[in-house]
This record gives structure tokens, C-alpha cells and sequence, in this order.
């Protein structure tokens, strides 16, 4: 992965990336085609349909919307107090000491590290486009693998280039898709079948509120990519200003847009709840022809998808390989991690291990499918494997929001300019972010349990190995990055 030959320790690239570069990031990270697509059903209640938002998708968006607004406030401050790489580990470890900060900080980056799901998904909708439009039939695991290889070239030649491409395309694809919601409203609410304000009633959920608040969980998830832009401190040149910015910009807009397509998505299915999350495309399936697009339609919207998860994943791999990095300059992991290329400035071990991970997860799903396949018979063999890990990324996401914005209220607040803002943000975002566990944990299937055991496990493991190293005096406080914005209180 060393583009340039050799290696130097403990300093990322020069601060030369932008506004426009930083909210590329969090754009591409966030993956607002992607989540469209293959989120809203989930939304919906998925497999569990009978007790999720249903119909009234739009309000379970909107309610993540605020929460997810409330998050990306509070993260904005701390970005203004600290500007420096592996923020949401610092940011813990300001509020609740340094061990709290290096088990939820290296919880939350190999969550993003090991959890790139995305050449999966990516090789099967290939699979099934290039057979239905053009009678090939390639293995999907094939296609997923040429997805990693491609990946790792465009990493190994800096993030300043991927980034640009990003912003490029995030923005044509959000247009070209509230275009195509606004069609489905006209026509829709033109035809006089689903009231204008059944999408945001809750009486439209077939859970109820309860339904509301657990499609929040999903809710939240296609809220998360924005809080990557922290990740790029050290590589622009006025972070406390730049990085608020890109996060506030990027929830705004995805809130918009988001809202947009929830709302047309409810009122092109006649606001049957399950239907929507009985289907895995529900905008593919309004864009195709009968409904209320065209074939071009379907297939234009399915190669906006494919660039998009693209996206996503080069956009996941930077975001994880800056966390490994931060963890690894203080100590925390390997000292390897700190390697970047001479040329380039690229974490060298960081890139690779997400790159290599991805390559490992497409062969090892594709080899145990037989093992997994009964459990959801009929669906493509990488499905189980995508719905658990998502499925535990989204608890981990809603986990380390809540953490995050609960650490707000001691250390932040008393240093924030303007903290009656600050604590009504941040209880917004814990409140939002704990209902969505609360609501989650409702009657939910025993892998939902499974990947909180394992969480709870791996914190506490995290917690009694940081107390023996130190003791043993092998773990020290972060101490040139932290002390140049200023010292720990604790």
C-alpha cells in the first residue's frame, strides 16, 4: 500500500484540503444513494415489519434527523476544542478519561475497520444487473473482489484525489434523486390514494411510537459518515473552523434529502408500510418501468448505487485507517500503525489492514454460505453475513453517539462558549440515540443480543487491559496533541 517506497512514522499529509474537500469526506462516507436504497426498509421494520415505522417512515426520519443534528452540534464544539486526528477517541477520553477513550474510541474504529459491508452488497447488485440487462452471469464474489482491488489503487493515490470525486458525484446523485422523489410526490398525492400528511402520522406506524422510535435505529444509521470530516484535522489548514462546518453542512443537507425520499418512497407504495420493508430496493421499484419510471430510469438510478458504494468504501477505508493511525501514535496499538507512505503521507498498515479485511470477508462469506444460506432461504448467500454485522454497526453507531454527546456535559460544557446550547444539543442527541437502543432491544432477535454481548465483552476486556498496561507503566495519556489544545483536567 506505500505508494511512494518508503515510510516515516507519526505524520499525516500536509494541511491542504479544503471545505470542499472535508465535507466530500463526510459525504462519501455517509453514502446518501446507498442508504436511500437499502436503508428505508429497514426503517420500515425489515424483517420484523409488523413493528417498525411502516408508513410513517418520514417521522422516524425526521425524529433521527433532529437527534442526528443534535450530535453533529455537539461534535462541532469538541471539534473547535481539539483538532487533531482520531477526534471521537479524544473526544472520549476529555470527558471520561483515557481508558473510557481507548476502549469506546477503538470499539468505534474497528467497528469501521472490520465492518466495510459493502464490497458484499456491491457484487450482487453487478451480478443481477449485468444478467438481467446484458445476460452475463458472473459470480458476485468475483465482483466484489474487483471492487477491493480498485479501492486499493485509488487509496494508495491520497485522499485529496478520492475526495474530489466524492464531492462530484454525491451532489449530482442527491439532485438526480430528489428530482426523481419530487415526480413521485407530484404524481402521488396527484392521484389522491394517500393523504399529504399520513407519512408523518403516527398512526401510519404499524408499531406505533414504538415502531417510530425503533425505526431510529436505522434512523440514525444513514445519519453516520458525517462525523468522519474530524478524521482530516490534521490535514487542513484551519480545522476548528473548517471541520464544524463540513459536519453542520453535510447533516443539513442529508436531513433534506432524506426527508425527501422517505416521504416520496411512503407515497409511491401508497403508504404500505409492508410492502416497503418487504422489498429490498423500494426506490429501484418505483423507478422501474409499470410504476413510476422506465427501464433507462431503473438502470441510471442502479449505476448511481454502484458508484456510490464505491464511494463509500474508499471514503470508510480513510476514515478507519485515521482512527488506526491516532490509536497507534498513542500507543495503544502497534507502533507499525503510525508508518505513512514518504510521498504521500498515507498510514501505510492502516490502509492495508481494511483493504486486505474486505478481500478476506468476500472469500470467507462466499466459502460458508452453505452454513448460513438456511437461515434466510432463497436471499443471495452473502445476506446473513450483511444483515448481523449491520445490524451490530448500528448498535455500535447509537453506543458511541450516546457516549459521545453524554461526555458533553462535564468536560465540554465548561469550556464552551455557549453551553445552554451545547446541553440542549447533546440531550437531545443522548435522548434520541438512547430510545433507539431502548426501542431496539424490544422483542429483538437473539443475534441483536449476541452483538450487544459482544460489545460489552470487548469493552470490558478493553477496560482491564488498559489497567494492567497501566500499571505495569506501558500506557501513558495522550500528551503532544492533546496538551497543544490543552490539558486534561483529570
Amino acid at each position: 500500500m506505500d505508494s511512494g517506497g518508503e515510510t516515516t512514522p507519526a505524520a499525516l499529509g500536509t494541511r491542504r484540503l479544503g471545505l470542499g474537500q472535508v465535507v466530500a469526506q463526510s459525504l462519501g462516507t455517509n453514502s446518501p444513494v446507498f442508504n436511500a436504497v437499502t436503508f428505508l426498509p429497514l426503517i420500515a421494520g425489515g424483517a420484523r415489519g409488523h413493528a417498525g415505522a411502516g408508513g410513517a417512515i418520514p417521522l422516524s426520519v425526521l425524529l433521527s434527523a433532529v437527534a442526528a443534528f443534535g450530535v453533529a452540534w455537539t461534535l462541532s464544539r469538541f471539534s473547535r476544542q481539539v483538532d487533531a486526528t482520531g477526534s471521537c477517541y479524544l473526544y472520549i477520553s476529555r470527558s471520561f478519561g483515557d481508558r473510557a477513550g481507548t476502549a469506546f474510541g477503538s470499539l468505534n474504529y474497528f467497528s469501521i475497520v472490520l465492518g466495510p459491508l459493502t464490497p458484499l452488497i456491491f457484487g450482487g447488485y453487478v451480478e443481477d444487473f449485468l444478467g438481467s440487462r446484458f445476460g452475463l452471469h458472473v459470480p458476485w464474489w468475483l465482483l466484489s473482489l474487483a471492487l477491493v482491488a480498485v479501492v486499493g489503487v485509488v487509496l494508495m493515490l491520497g485522499v485529496s484525489i478520492s475526495t474530489r470525486a466524492q464531492l462530484v458525484w454525491s451532489l449530482v446523485s442527491m439532485l438526480a434523486i430528489v428530482a426523481f422523489s419530487a415526480l413521485v410526490i407530484i404524481r402521488g398525492l396527484g392521484a389522491g390514494t394517500v393523504p399529504a400528511h399520513a407519512p408523518f402520522d403516527v398512526g401510519s406506524a404499524n408499531g406505533g411510537w414504538l415502531g417510530v422510535v425503533w425505526g431510529m435505529l436505522y434512523g440514525l444509521f444513514i445519519f453516520t459518515g458525517f462525523e468522519s470530516a474530524q478524521n482530516l484535522s490534521e490535514e487542513t489548514p484551519n480545522p476548528r473552523r473548517s471541520i464544524p462546518r463540513a459536519m453542520l453542512i453535510v447533516v443539513g443537507l442529508t436531513s433534506v434529502y432524506y426527508l425527501i425520499v422517505a416521504y416520496a418512497t411512503v407515497i409511491g407504495f401508497g403508504s404500505d408500510g409492508g410492502a416497503i420493508a418487504r422489498d429490498a430496493a423500494p426506490l429501484l421499484t418505483l423507478a422501474a418501468p409499470g410504476s413510476f419510471g422506465a427501464s433507462w430510469l431503473a438502470d441510471l438510478l442502479t449505476v448511481m448505487l454502484l458508484f456510490d458504494i464505491f464511494s463509500l468504501t474508499v471514503a470508510t477505508c480513510v476514515y478507519g485507517s485515521r482512527g488506526l493511525f491516532a490509536l497507534a501514535r498513542d500507543g495503544r496499538l502497534p507502533a507499525a500503525f503510525t508508518r505513512v507512505s514518504r510521498k504521500r503521507r498515507i498510514p501505510v498498515l492502516g490502509t492495508a489492514v481494511p483493504v486486505v479485511w474486505m478481500a478476506v470477508l468476500v472469500i470467507a462469506t462466499h466459502v460458508t454460505a452453505p452454513l448460513f444460506s438456511p437461515a434466510q432461504e432463497g436471499a443471495p448467500e452473502f445476506v446473513p453475513v450483511f444483515s448481523w454485522i449491520g445490524g451490530a454497526q448500528s448498535l455500535i453507531t447509537v453506543i458511541i453517539w450516546g457516549i459521545l454527546c453524554l461526555g458533553a456535559f462535564g468536560w465540554l460544557r465548561r469550556r464552551d462558549s455557549r453551553p445552554a446550547v451545547l446541553v440542549a444539543a447533546a440531550g437531545i442527541a443522548v435522548l434520541g440515540t438512547g430510545g433507539a437502543l431502548f426501542a431496539s432491544l424490544d422483542h429483538a432477535e437473539a443475534s441483536v443480543y449476541v452483538a450487544l454481548a459482544l460489545v460489552i465483552a470487548y469493552l470490558i476486556f478493553s477496560f482491564l487491559q488498559t489497567t494492567i498496561q497501566r500499571r505495569r507503566g506501558q500506557f501513558t495519556l495522550s500528551t503532544a496533541r492533546l496538551a497543544s489544545s490543552e490539558e486534561l483536567t483529570n
